[in-house]
């Protein structure tokens, strides 16, 4: 059933608001900076066993046998579990193809085999070392290519792929489709045509804290409790579920203090080995991965291949076709998501009357895909908006002005049909182009005289819509002593999300943000919020939050109405006190929750829930695997970056950065800066220094941080955020998603950056000094 649409400005016109706008720090900052908050890492209970996991060494092999009894015989061992000790039916979010042990084969190097729980982890480790496992290797798949040739041998013969794939290959595993006009007839209507291809890396999401899960089974019900740094307590719960085919219900999941998650921590495979030991053993268990176990056996971002052809008359863009070949790993997993995203995406955000856009995962023999910060969405605004550059270039147009003839306004269609609004985008690009010197520095270029260094200013723009399909609840009540007290479901793993959520309280029930307490983090007492994933805290979370605000307000009204004796519409609520703005008569909130308590209509007590149905679209247009079928509610995003390559090595240094966001409003603006600020630097190490490598038989070779290379504070500028407002959308108050948005065109902006310098373009990421040396070298230009 539909929901009636949250005002985008429940303010008078011209009266501002008392909190939110405000500059707020985050409400957790004094328990974090003391050491007092309690992570996953953290977290104990008595009597507790330590679980330790043993991994395959093969990407690709039978297990022809599998021997656990020494392990299990050895003192201090309480627990051993294998895939017998779990329902046999497989599972996974869109294919049914996983298990969390594995069975009769392994997929990819990591994957887990057994697992042991013992009195200490030095001994659970020594267990592990007793357990024989003999291997039949079997040929890999290592590539898209590989695994899209029509005789590729399947990894899963057994799976049903999703969404109807029109090939051959029986190592596809989803399809997704979006077409429209004809786009043959206008390639040949057009001036020119370019096609283009670009591929993107394998990259986890390096978190400070890892994946974490203390688990125990009560004695008296036998229900399931969870301690997870989770960002997602009801998707958590949901996933264990399934996996373990037992009720929701008989799940309680405590959703503790997360340090970073980025969309990896919400699915339960790694949470249901801590459950299979707990019931063994018959004791909590903990289990806690090593950063090496994270780099081989986590669920990173995928690499993503993608050809572009796209026609081009008059300078603007009438043409587009264009393929995503997502590399799945070994199980489907994520890898469905992260294809029928990218296949919208690959539109950019430009108006294009003819298209024909395909998006695809394929198994390969590597780790199975998890979501990531704008899962589908930064791989491929990495490759439309370097291929957006060379259209430019061969259109002789400045980029800038080309992307601004080309790119939506209100009225443009999205990529199926929809009919867009309040499109900030044109801001946000010439915001961050006159910020950098956009004319400035493009005159300029070039290198400083007898210097080996050569400067470039790069751009790049980019949609991010909220997953507001996913639905959220909240409460609000008032207590006796005029606190208001929220509670939520919604999940925080370091983003300062829920301090805009009491922000929208404390905004809508007329107190200070000091004055409104958070509750949360228990999936027995909290009500349903689907987590911190796809930009939904603030937008979607928040107008629940809004709605059950406006709940309890309206009770408070009518109590003050009641209490003062006056007609509830000329009745303000500010600071804490109701105020009849004819009489001048006050009442304190304290004074009004207690009287409500024995007067008619009872506590005062709000709730609201929300979820946001898709905008209205072409059905023709899309076929296959459809997971957003239109453009919901977008917020724009436009980088400018400046950066130095040094001739000699290759080397890129980021030197400037600018990113514009339109954010509808700013809830707290101190918290958009601070999304801003981690977008940017994220995004600039999947532009310049992160890879999961692999070598020729499928095993991860970097597996600490001395291999795989982050950003360090020395290699990132000051980032300069400019928040746009004004565009209203359909969050709380007019707000827009924030989360991801920022980590979407970093790679984009630095690589036609490098290209602007030295006239090299580096189609793959990372944008190394080895491929930049490599493409000076061989003249590869078309500068």
């Amino acid at each position: 059933m539909s929901q009636p649409a949250i005002e985008t400005e429940s303010r008078e016109p011209g009266e501002a608001f008392s909190v939110v706008g405000s500059r707020q720090p985050r409400h957790d900052s004094r328990l974090k900076v003391s050491g007092a908050a309690v992570f996953g890492t953290d977290f104990s209970l008595p009597n507790m066993l330590r679980g330790k996991i043993l991994r395959s060494q093969y990407a690709h092999a039978k297990i022809r046998r599998l021997d656990v009894s020494a392990a299990a015989a050895m003192p201090g061992v309480r627990a051993v579990v294998t895939s017998d000790d779990f329902p046999s039916k497989p599972f996974g979010p869109f294919v049914k193809d996983q298990s969390v042990l594995a069975r009769d084969k392994v997929y990819y190097h990591g994957q887990p085999l057994c697992a042991v729980a013992a009195d200490s982890v030095e001994i659970a480790e020594r267990a592990l070392g007793l357990v024989e496992v003999d291997y039949d290797p079997l040929p890999i798949i290592d590539s898209v290519h590989e695994a899209m040739k029509d005789d590729s041998e399947p990894i899963h013969p057994e799976a049903k792929a999703i969404g109807s794939p029109p090939y051959e290959s029986r190592n596809v595993n989803s399809y997704t489709r979006i077409h429209r006009g004809n786009v043959e007839r206008a390639f040949k209507e057009s001036d020119f045509v370019l096609e283009e291809t670009y591929s993107t890396q394998r990259v986890h999401h390096s978190y400070i804290e890892p994946k974490a899960v203390v688990s125990e089974i009560d004695a008296s019900s036998g229900r399931i409790k969870v301690w997870a740094a989770t960002q997602s307590p009801n998707l958590l719960r949901a996933s264990l579920a399934g996996i373990l085919q037992v009720p929701v219900s008989s799940i309680r999941v405590f959703s503790l203090q997360a340090g970073g998650g980025f969309g990896s921590k919400a699915a339960g495979e790694f949470e249901a080995i801590s459950i299979a030991l707990a019931r063994k053993s018959g004791r909590p268990v903990k289990v806690v991965l090593t950063r090496s176990e994270e780099l081989i056996a986590g669920t990173p971002r995928p690499s993503v291949h993608f050809w572009l052809k796209t026609g081009v008359k008059d300078g603007r863009i009438i043409a587009r076709k264009a393929r995503a070949i997502v590399d799945g790993g070994g199980f489907a997993s994520e890898a469905p998501c992260y294809a029928s995203i990218a296949c919208p995406q690959l539109l950019g955000v430009y108006d294009v009357p003819n298209l024909d856009l395909e998006g695809i995962s394929v198994y390969t023999n590597k780790q199975p895909a998890g979501t990531f910060r704008a899962p589908g969405s930064a791989e491929t605004n990495f490759a439309v908006e370097s291929h957006t550059d060379m259209l430019a270039k061969r259109a002789g147009m400045d980029p800038l002005e080309f992307r601004l003839v080309n790119c939506w306004a209100d009225g443009s269609l999205g990529p199926t049909g929809q009919v867009l609004g309040r499109v900030g985008l044109k801001e946000v690009l010439n915001r961050v182009s006159r910020s950098i010197g956009w004319k400035q520095r493009r005159s300029f270029g070039g290198s400083e005289s007898g210097s080996m260094t050569r400067y470039g200013v790069g751009i790049a723009c980019a949609y991010i819509p909220p997953a507001a399909s996913m639905g959220s609840s909240a409460f609000v009540k008032l207590n006796e002593d005029g606190k208001v007290i929220l509670i939520t479901g919604a999940s925080d793993t370091g983003a300062g999300s829920l301090t805009a959520l009491m922000m929208i309280a404390a905004e809508e029930m007329g107190v200070g943000l000091g004055d409104v307490e958070l509750q949360g983090g228990d999936s027995d007492f909290t009500p349903y919020d689907a987590g911190a994933i796809g930009s939904r805290t603030t937008h979607t979370a928040g107008s629940a939050v809004l709605r059950a605000a406006k709940v309890a307000k309206e009770q408070l009204l009518d109590v003050a109405a009641s209490v003062l004796k006056a007609d509830k519409h000329r009745i303000t609520l500010k600071d804490g006190v109701a105020t009849d703005l004819e009489t001048g008569r006050s009442a304190k909130f304290s004074e009004l929750a207690s009287s409500a308590l024995s007067s008619k209509g009872g506590p005062i007590v709000g709730s609201g829930a929300y979820a946001m149905e898709y905008p209205a679209y072409d059905k023709d247009s899309v076929e296959g695997h459809v997971l957003m079928p239109s453009v919901m509610d977008p917020a724009f995003v436009a980088h400018a970056v400046v950066v130095s390559v040094d001739e000699s090595t290759g080397k890129t240094a980021v030197e400037r950065y600018v990113a514009a966001h339109d954010v509808g409003r700013a809830i707290n603006p101190l918290g958009v800066e601070g999304q801003i600020h981690g977008g940017a630097v994220q995004g600039i190490g999947y532009a310049l220094y992160e890879q999961i490598h692999h070598d020729e038989g499928g095993l991860t070779v970097n597996t600490d941080f001395g291999g795989y290379k982050l950003p360090t504070i020395a290699d990132v500028p000051t980032i300069e955020a400019i928040i746009v407002e004004g565009y209203a959308g359909e969050g709380p108050y007019g707000a827009k998603a924030v989360g991801e948005g920022n980590i979407v065109p970093p790679a984009g902006a630095i690589a036609n950056a490098i290209f602007d310098a030295v006239g090299v373009r580096v189609r793959d990421l990372p944008l190394s000094p080895e491929k930049v040396l490599q493409g000076m070298e061989l003249a590869d230009t078309v500068r």
